[in-house]
């Protein structure tokens, strides 16, 4: 993560000319980024309940999950589906979504059908989009459908900007390549505009989940080591198994760095237990200087006790007689030993004032070292001035793997509608509706087959029959006009 772009605009060049291809992802502004869809990484259907559940409840407060949240989330849920299982990855898009919502009218006629409801009758017995759409929204009251349609609208509001939808339109990249190649990824974030927060937590939820499905193919391991670099953690929203995925992250050939301005931030959004499982999943933890005291109270404690020598105060001193030639004395002083902090809260707060500023913490597997910090103008000279770019400047391109992916993706939906046409489970069930309306299909060409001579003689005598019993009714009904048939 780069917040600032800073990174990007003093490496990029360089990273370029040690064979890496670097991406922008911007979410600070979005006409300076390579492109994002997360409906592109849909692999099974239960993908969509959670990239629903990421955007509802980024506008939503997941806490109080009531009818309107709950009803949103259905009815999201159930429109992914829809675009993910009858739509082109092309048009599998938010904006794809609020077209298919501002097309169809969910407000009932006389009859108490909506127009999307005959969307959704269109689809097939047992398509996964309609039995949610049965299941779930059109179990609410048909007067309240049309609000959870606005509530949902209401969520979706920021997805309308033109730039929003250029940039959720399709894949410039996809994270698969992160563990393939050589690729340097730099993901911009505001640190004050808290608008996209759900598409940022998605997007790094789809990352990490894609790196262990990529790694599972490939003896859970990736095929080119991948470091992660997430600086200003909190601002990339609550991920609900980070702690998971740090404890298992290394055997996937994964090193991650979360880096926060202080320890409260992530008591604060994981909770006290969950954060501590965080913190005691990193190996190494690297205090710079500069905190407050929660965080220097963690580092003081960390780096653990020490004993030393303390002047008690007390002294003692002995004279021999004055009347004897050689004088001689002795004098002694009274120390003890105590324990304290190897450095207190205290010092820690104030390391940035030592050896300006130079000094930090480092405890590797819970050993302390004291180490100086080198600023990188010391470092790199002026190799990243020299190489110095504007962000301003990014043109987004299009990766090969991304073509060749979204080709195949195309490809799988046709086969996919080929299956769901063929599928045993919609004949058997149009059969018998169509029994239920008492309609027969006759072919359109007579079927011929070969008779036997019973067979024939069967049917002249049914002939024969069937002729008298006409010949019958027309004769009752001759002599009596009013009488009844005889059946």
């Amino acid at each position: 993560t780069d917040p600032k772009g800073e990174i990007y605009e003093l490496t990029n060049e360089i990273k370029k000319a040690q064979g890496f291809k670097t991406v922008v992802i911007n979410f600070k502004d979005f006409l300076l980024s390579s492109r994002y869809n997360p409906l592109l990484y849909i692999r099974k259907s239960n993908d969509t309940n959670k990239i629903a559940n990421v955007i509802v409840s980024a506008k939503n407060d997941p806490k109080r999950k009531d009818f309107w949240f709950n009803a949103q989330l259905n009815l999201l849920n159930t429109l992914i589906k829809y675009v993910y299982f009858e739509y082109e990855p092309s048009a599998r898009t938010i904006e794809g979504i609020l077209d298919f919502l501002e097309e169809f009218d969910p407000r009932y006629n006389e009859e108490g059908v909506s127009e999307l409801d005959e969307q959704f009758e269109r689809l097939p017995d047992g398509h996964e989009a309609k039995r949610s759409y049965y299941l779930g929204f059109r179990q609410a009251q048909s007067e309240a459908r049309p609000n959870i349609v606005i509530s949902l609208l209401t969520t979706l509001q920021d997805f309308v900007d033109k730039e929003v939808a250029e940039f959720t339109s399709t894949n410039d990249f996809f994270f698969e390549e992160l563990g393939t190649s050589k690729i340097c990824l730099y993901v911009l974030i505001s640190p004050l505009d808290r608008t996209w927060d759900g598409l940022v937590n998605l997007f790094f939820q789809q990352m990490f989940t894609e790196l262990y499905f990529l790694g599972d193919k490939h003896n859970a391991k990736l095929p080119v080591p991948l470091v992660m670099l997430l600086d200003e953690f909190v601002n990339l929203g609550y991920f609900p198994t980070y702690e998971n995925f740090l404890a298992t992250c290394r055997g996937y050939r994964i090193s991650v760095s979360t880096i926060l301005q202080s320890l409260p931030q992530g008591f604060e959004l994981y909770g006290d237990k969950k954060f501590k499982a965080i913190i005691g999943n990193h190996a190494i933890k690297i205090c710079l200087g500069g905190v407050e005291e929660t965080t220097a109270e963690y580092f003081s404690r960390q780096v653990n006790d020490t004993t030393i020598k303390v002047y008690t105060g007390g002294t003692s001193e002995s004279k021999t007689s004055a009347k004897t030639t050689n004088r001689s004395g002795s004098k002694s002083e009274s120390y003890g030993y105590q324990k304290r902090r190897l450095i207190t809260e205290g010092e820690v707060i104030n390391l940035q004032q030592e050896e300006n500023g130079r000094k930090s913490i480092v405890l590797i597997d819970g050993k302390p070292y004291m180490l100086r910090k080198t600023p990188q103008f010391e470092l790199f000279g002026n190799l990243l001035k020299k190489h110095e770019i504007s962000q301003q400047d990014y043109i987004s391109s299009q990766t090969e793997f991304a073509k060749e992916t979204i080709e195949e993706l195309e490809k799988q939906h046709k086969q996919r509608k080929v299956q769901l046409a063929s599928a045993p489970i919609f004949h058997e069930k149009k059969q018998e509706n169509d029994l239920n309306k008492k309609e027969i299909n006759l072919p359109e060409q007579p079927i011929e087959s070969e008779v036997t001579e019973e067979e024939e003689e069967k049917e002249l005598l049914m002939s024969d029959i069937l002729s008298s019993f006409d010949e019958g009714i027309e004769e009752n009904t001759t002599n009596n006009d009013n009488s009844e048939l005889p059946f």
